[in-house]
């Protein structure tokens, strides 16, 4: 994959992050951050947002989550 100046960020996720969310959902939790240039944060609310769709989704069972989030430049 090639990134180009409009590629801002890098989203490595696990299955539990994917299963009851899409792309779109993704960007709009991590935006925000984004702004602020904070990654760290910007991971914690991605893990407690898929964690909260698992408890909605199936109660019974929460697979693993797992992310991380980078924020890039490309000149």
């Amino acid at each position: 994959m090639t990134l180009s100046p409009e590629d801002k960020v890098i989203v490595l996720a696990s299955d539990g992050v994917w299963e009851f969310m899409d792309n779109q959902e993704v960007a709009s939790i991590i935006y925000p951050f984004f702004l602020t240039n904070n990654a760290e944060k910007a991971s914690e609310s991605l893990v407690r947002a898929a964690f909260k769709k698992w408890k909605e989704e199936e109660s019974y069972s929460i697979d693993d989550i797992t992310c991380i989030v980078v924020f890039i430049e490309i000149k």
